[in-house]
Parts: C-alpha cells; sequence; structure tokens
C-alpha cells in the first residue's frame, strides 16, 4: 500500500516552463496558457519561482500537452512521439520472458524512433546500465526529457515486476536544478549530475527476474500515466522516505530529530549521516512535508487556514502563513485563491 504522504508529493513549478516549451513554440501563447487552465493550474505559478504543483495538476497537464501536440514526450525529443507509442512499446515487453529481455526491446523500440539520441544497455557484473547517448557532439540537453525518459524506463520495468527495482544510481547530463529535492521522488537511489551521459544503474538480480503481467493491467496502467511511472512508490529505504513517513503519522505533534533517531532505531549522528548522504537534513524534510500537504489541501479542499495551520503542527495561523510564504513565495490565501480562478 502507498504511503499517503507520497499522494501529497509536490514538483516544483519550475518544470511548468520545461513542459510548455514546445507547445509555446508550436502553438503560440494563448494556447500555451489554456492548456494550463485546464490542467487547474494558476498562471501566477509561472512566475513565482518556489510555488509547487500537485501531483495531479503535473499529470492533468501532462495529458493535456500530449493530447494537444499529439506527442507523448511534450515535443521534448526531435521527432514527435505520437499518441499510442506507449501503448504499443508496453505490448512489445508484455510477453518477455524476464526483465532484462523486455528492458532490451525497450531500448531497440527508442532506437527506432530517436533520431537525435540512442540508448545503450549494459551488464556489469552485478548490475544493468541503461545510458542516453548522443548521436551527433553538441546537442543541447533538455533536462526535462533526459529525466523523463529515465523514469519511463525505471517506472515500465518496476511496473512489470510489479514492485520498485532497486535504483543504484541515477546520473545526469546536466547541471544540479535548483528543484534538485524533486529527485528523490523520482529516483529513489543516489542521484549524479553533470555526467558525461544521462544513464541509470540497476540490480542485475531484479533486472533478470521473470514476471507474468496481462492486457487488462496494462490499459489500467496507460490509463493512468504518466502518474504511473512518474510518482512510483519510494519503497527504498532512503531517509528522506522514512522520515516523511514517520512525521505523517502524527505532524501536529513536535517531533525532533532525537525522537526520530530513536524511532528509526539509530543514533543522532547516524541519522545527520544519512540527511547528508540524500543531500538534505531534518528540519528541510520536514518543511517538506508540510510545504506539500499544504499546497495540496489548498488546492483540494476548503480547510480553513487555521484548521490547516494546527493541523501541520504550528502554533497559530500566523506562523504557518509566514513559513507558507517562504515555502512558496505566496500567502496561503493567495494561493488558493489563484488556484480557484482556474476552477
Amino acid at each position: 500500500m502507498t504511503p499517503s504522504w507520497q499522494n501529497h508529493v509536490t514538483v516544483s513549478a519550475r518544470v511548468l516552463h520545461e513542459m510548455l516549451h514546445a507547445l509555446r513554440g508550436s502553438r503560440g501563447k494563448e494556447v500555451a496558457e489554456r492548456t494550463l487552465a485546464s490542467a487547474g493550474i494558476p498562471r501566477p505559478l509561472l512566475h513565482r519561482a518556489d510555488a509547487r504543483i500537485t501531483r495531479q495538476q503535473y499529470g492533468a497537464l501532462y495529458r493535456a500537452i500530449a493530447a494537444t501536440l499529439d506527442d507523448e514526450m511534450l515535443g521534448l525529443w526531435s521527432r514527435p512521439i505520437r499518441s499510442g507509442t506507449l501503448k504499443y512499446l508496453m505490448l512489445s515487453v508484455l510477453d518477455a520472458p524476464t526483465v532484462l529481455v523486455a528492458l532490451n526491446r525497450f531500448v531497440r523500440f527508442w532506437n527506432l524512433l530517436l533520431d537525435d539520441y540512442r540508448l545503450y544497455i549494459a551488464i556489469r557484473q552485478d548490475t544493468v546500465r541503461i545510458a542516453l547517448l548522443e548521436r551527433t557532439p553538441g546537442l543541447d540537453v533538455k533536462p526535462l526529457g533526459h529525466a523523463l525518459m529515465m523514469k519511463l524506463i525505471h517506472g515500465a520495468a518496476s511496473w512489470l515486476l510489479g514492485r520498485e527495482i532497486e535504483l543504484l544510481e541515477a546520473a545526469f547530463r546536466f547541471p544540479k536544478p535548483r528543484h534538485v529535492e524533486d529527485y528523490v521522488f523520482m529516483f529513489p537511489g543516489a542521484v549524479r549530475f553533470d555526467s558525461e551521459a544521462t544513464g541509470i544503474i540497476l540490480s542485475y538480480a531484479d533486472c533478470a527476474a521473470a514476471f507474468k503481467r496481462e492486457k487488462h493491467e496494462l490499459w489500467a496502467f496507460l490509463k493512468r500515466a504518466p502518474e504511473d511511472w512518474v510518482f512510483r512508490p519510494v519503497e527504498s529505504g532512503t531517509i528522506v522516505a522514512r522520515t516523511r513517513a514517520q512525521l505523517e503519522q502524527a505532524l501536529s505533534e513536535p517531533l525532533t530529530i532525537q525522537g526520530l533517531a530513536a524511532a528509526l532505531h539509530m543514533s543522532v549522528r547516524t541519522l545527520n549521516r544519512r540527511f547528508v548522504e540524500e543531500g538534505t537534513h531534518f528540519q528541510q524534510v520536514k518543511d517538506g512535508l508540510r510545504r506539500d500537504i499544504a499546497v495540496h489541501r489548498l488546492t483540494h479542499s476548503n480547510v480553513p487556514v487555521a484548521a490547516l495551520a494546527f493541523d501541520l503542527g504550528f502554533a497559530d495561523a500566523t506562523g504557518f502563513c509566514r513559513a507558507f510564504r517562504h515555502w512558496t513565495g505566496s500567502s496561503p490565501g493567495d494561493y488558493r485563491r489563484d488556484a480557484r480562478e482556474e476552477e
């Protein structure tokens, strides 16, 4: 069962510009704004550097852009990935005897479609590496395109197996983005930037495993796209996932790092080291969870701000409003009002 906090995960609004880029260029600003509104995303979020959107808004916008452009990869590659491509890709791997055979078919399939990049798969000892390589040196890197391709590979393979495939590393050929925390939920493993090539490293044991999936299961998977491969449940033992799960059990109650360490059966020193390894710290994770729940409830409910502040562990609404403005650049009331304008 997916922990409820994962339904509250939000995504940086910075990604909106990447998602809308091709649509603006081919259909114009007005079509892009109408598409944004159809997904229930307020236009002001485009200009708020620290704003967040819910995973439901992300999915709705993704589907709207894909339908408008007839491109399942949002115009992020040199040629359109026409509607139906993902369906036929998944049908081509559904009868594979193992995940590894499915991944090899996946690679060959995409290499028939892409003319700016090619996928490369290699087995090394107990790992499987899949990399995205330039066909022509010097190509401009579109970070969202690279991230989505890696997420599709990992998410689709995990769906085939019926559980999260261990992701040992995700590397990207672009600098660390300002919304780097989003990658924690997209890629539950070590993440590197400024790499020579974009790629992921998977567990060979998982890839060599057999699987069995039926067509009727595939239709449900496709209907929920892209959520089922972008927002795969974080089932790994990341300290961020374990902390958010622990915090959500009693979010209105004060929880110190000492209390968290005791609940997770480790020392404070070990806990802090684990946070550093994942590029974060206790307060950042705690604030991130409170921010995500606040954004979700302001967008999807009419809960009073004062009640929301209490539920999130704030002593009063003033403290919550101050924190929310720090997190998103907007007051809770303005954020909710903007969202209502798009309904």
